[in-house]
């Protein structure tokens, strides 16, 4: 919420103030040291264009964003730590957790670029094998990683159908993600418009949308953004072993099943 003058009352008082008085990607990997603490008793009284309660990832790229754009801007933050889901804590005696960030896909390449995290040091660490499935009253399991000669094996064990075709599962999922991506860094365009839109918009939506109809047309494989994951799941493999662990990904963070509509 933008405004002139903000007024701290009751609730965050015990956290912290951490103020972007210019654009400095390296602030956001401040520690708590470099923040301000605000003593329950003080009051804040500062002009500010904006002001972000939550100094989360998304409300630090926010407040990052609006720096940028010439902003002065505040973050307040109610626990000791700045980074929300991304923080890194020892959260048992010796070894440290992620708290809560599972993975990184929705971390748009344009913001990773814009804010030159490359440049200030952040660094990937690949797990793989990347997933475990345990049977219940079994000591089989599912194993997956990076190496497809493995997956095939590990697939094999449940069904020699699955462990042919699931590179092409593979293939046709990482066609399909490359064909949306685009999709996600712009403003969905309004089709009820389009006859009153100019030429070069018209232009932009159908350029867009060529990826993804040489997807459709080199698989034939139907999908929509209103499939059902269980259904898309069933016409490639018969393991319930290996669906259940592919659904995973449909249903993770999305409060559906994989039987409701959207989810594939």
């Amino acid at each position: 919420m933008a405004m002139s003058s903000h007024m701290l009352r009751k609730g965050y008082q015990r956290g912290t103030l951490f103020s972007f008085r210019a654009f400095q990607p390296t602030s956001l990997l401040r520690s708590y040291s470099d923040t301000t603490t605000i003593p329950s008793t003080q009051t804040i009284e500062a002009p500010y264009d904006a002001v972000i309660v939550g100094g989360g990832h998304n409300g630090l790229v926010a407040a990052a964003y609006l720096s940028k754009a010439g902003k002065k801007v505040a973050v307040f933050e109610r626990r000791h730590v700045l980074g929300g889901a991304a923080v890194t804590e020892e959260i048992v005696p010796g070894f440290k957790f992620s708290r809560a960030s599972y993975l990184l896909s929705l971390l748009r390449p344009v913001v990773f670029k814009d804010l030159e995290l490359k440049r200030h040091g952040l660094k990937f660490y690949f797990r793989d094998p990347n997933s475990f499935t345990p049977i219940i009253n079994s000591n089989e399991s599912l194993l997956l990683g990076g190496d497809q000669n493995k997956n095939r094996k590990e697939i094999a064990k449940f069904s020699l159908k699955d462990a042919k075709v699931y590179a092409d599962y593979e293939e046709w999922l990482e066609r399909l993600s490359y064909s949306l991506d685009p999709l996600l860094d712009y403003v969905p365009f309004n089709l009820s418009h389009i006859n009153s839109s100019s030429w070069r918009d018209r232009v932009q939506v159908i350029r867009s949308m060529i990826p993804f109809g040489k997807m459709l047309t080199h698989y034939h494989t139907p999908v929509s953004l209103s499939s059902v994951s269980l259904h898309v799941l069933n016409r490639w493999f018969e393991s319930d072993v290996l669906k259940a662990t592919l659904a995973t990904d449909a249903v993770i963070g999305a409060l559906l099943s994989p039987y409701s509509v959207g989810s594939g």
